[in-house]
């Protein structure tokens, strides 16, 4: 077992400095919500990363924007899908950044990392929309972030050489807490923290195993937990076998169903929707 802080935090430390990409998108959902604040100064931010600029770029060019004149610059680029477009399209381009490498510890490969990634973010935003009880796209992010954790075990694992592997008899978060001493959750919320996301994001993925660990009420931590009961988690692309053994029936109402006036079929149809928008999003803007 993994117990020593100090190493905990190198391999934080590690993950922190591997791209600054977390942190433009940090900054940039702080520009989200200044209203003085405009295209231009997104377009300043994501230029100091030539990755990002790049990968904005080729999805403003992709048939899921239309088939317009080609852009050439980030500034054109930001024009033509919009502020808040650009907001999705920065959170997409990190949590692939984020999540694209194998999650040894965890059987994960990377493909599936990033499957289970897009389809919490939707998911998320989409379940935001439905209530109208958070900002979707904040949502979104906290969605596509939710298992950025896991990187840090993996990294801690890895460096320490321990041959942990989880090897799913039991729930991850059971194995992370008994085999390594503390949860994804708790190093998500580090990471967060340090790319300086604000701070109810970072309350959000404190409490998504458990929303009492929020200081305050949390609808985002509530959304997750929520989420967690309806998706199989650590199975990156089977989600779809798995979702499709599910039917509207199989769907009991819940607390936070309840409190939201949410059916199983609304929830079923929150899920279908997903799936449309996940398949639209891997087809168009790419895996």
């Amino acid at each position: 077992m993994i117990k020593s802080q100090q190493q905990f935090l190198i391999a934080i430390a590690r993950i922190e400095k591997f791209s600054p990409a977390p942190t433009i998108l940090a900054r940039a959902m702080k520009l989200l919500r200044d209203s003085q604040s405009d295209i231009t100064d997104i377009a300043a931010l994501v230029s100091s990363d030539p990755g990002l600029t790049a990968d904005i770029i080729r999805c403003a060019n992709s048939a899921y924007y239309g088939t317009s004149t080609p852009v050439q610059t980030i500034g054109e680029a930001l024009q033509k899908i919009g502020f808040r477009e650009t907001i999705h399209l920065l959170s997409l381009a990190v949590a692939r950044l984020t999540s694209g490498r194998d999650l040894g510890s965890y059987g994960i490969t990377a493909e599936d990392f990033w499957a289970e990634s897009l389809f919490n973010g939707l998911f998320l935003r989409n379940l935001a929309t439905a209530t109208a009880k958070a900002d979707p796209d904040e949502a979104y992010t906290v969605g596509l972030l939710r298992f950025i954790g896991r990187l840090a075990i993996n990294q801690a694992i890895s460096d320490l050489g321990c041959g942990l592997y989880w090897l799913g008899a039991e729930p991850i978060a059971q194995w992370e807490q008994d085999n390594v001493g503390f949860v994804q959750a708790q190093a998500g919320a580090i990471l967060m923290a340090k790319w300086q996301f604000p701070p109810e994001l970072v309350q959000a993925i404190t409490g998504q195993d458990a929303s009492t660990e929020t200081r305050e009420p949390n609808w985002l931590a509530d959304a997750l937990q929520f989420a967690s009961e309806l998706l199989p988690q650590g199975l990156g692309e089977p989600f779809r076998t798995a979702l499709a053994e599910a039917t509207p029936p199989t769907l009991v109402q819940n607390e936070f169903m309840q409190r939201h006036d949410l059916s199983p079929s609304d929830v079923w149809t929150l899920i279908v929707n997903t799936h449309q928008e996940y398949d639209d999003i891997r087809q168009n803007l790419g895996s």
